[in-house]
Parts: structure tokens; sequence; C-alpha cells
């Protein structure tokens, strides 16, 4: 009987570890709400998805975010206690980096007890240098999921 009691006792606290561990990882999934980037290129008035050959991704004053061979697509993680966010990015490590402005309202947005309140964003502006990009479309203003293509970067060289 002793040893039943055992088994149980281990399971409940085994059972709570593990409710525990995929709370934690709900909440991160839950909790990011990044902006999705794509990549075209107009290449003599033919647009194509595009993969940039050496990627590098830094927040302004900041560390370097991504830094990775051939994307065609990114993920920029926007400030949730700022009303804009700025980047650099280069796109090939030939070429002269862009500066990127967000600018944006924030919302928090209650996930559940566990999780606290997390972040969406409402994209009001996106600013650019123009050294690689050529122009810049908002697809959705909404960031509520990093799984939509909020903007997309047009790029001619």
């Amino acid at each position: 009987m002793k040893r039943i009691y055992q088994i149980l006792l281990l399971c409940a606290l085994f059972g709570g570890v593990i409710a525990c561990e995929n709370e934690t990882k709900v909440c991160d999934q839950t909790l990011r709400t990044d902006i999705r980037v794509a990549f075209k290129r107009d290449s003599a008035g033919i647009i194509r998805d595009t993969i940039m050959p050496k990627v590098t991704l830094k927040a302004l004053d900041r560390d370097t975010l991504i830094n990775r061979a051939r994307l065609g697509v990114i993920t920029f993680p926007l400030s949730p206690t700022a009303d804009s966010s700025r980047f650099h990015l280069r796109v090939d490590s030939a070429l002269i980096p862009d500066t990127l402005t967000f600018r944006y309202v924030r919302k928090s947005h209650f996930i559940s007890p566990g999780c606290g309140f997390g972040t969406y964003f409402n994209i009001d502006t996106v600013i650019t240098t123009r050294n690689t990009i050529l122009s810049v479309q908002i697809n959705n203003k909404s960031v509520t999921s990093s799984d939509d293509t909020h903007l997309t970067l047009y790029f001619s060289y």
C-alpha cells in the first residue's frame, strides 16, 4: 500500500512539472508578436519573392538579432514599452545597410492568469532609408501574431 502512495505522489509531482513546462511554452509562443517581413525583388519590372544572400539585422544601438545566410522572410521584435523601434538591415554583406523605423500604437491584452498580459501592435508608419530598399508595402497593420506577413520590402538590385 505504501508503494502505491509513493507512485501516486511521484505522478502528481511529475504531472505538475509537465503542466508548468507546457504553460511556459504556451506563454512564450502567445507573448511573441513580432512583425513579419517578406523580401521581393524588382527585376526589369517583374516582381518576385527573393532570398537574400547574407542578412544581418541589428536593433539600433543594441546587439545583432539575426546574422544568417539565405533568408526570404525575417521577423522584427517590436518594443512593448515604446511607440517605435529602429533597426539596421543589411541583406548582403557587400551592400550598405538600411535603417528601418517602425511607428506603432501598443495595446495590452490579457492572455491568461499564468501568462499575464501581452502586447499587440498597430503599425502606423514605416520609414526606411533607400540604400537597397526600393519601397515598402504594409500588408497588415495589425500585429497580433508572427504568422502573418505584415510588411513587404522591395529591392531593385
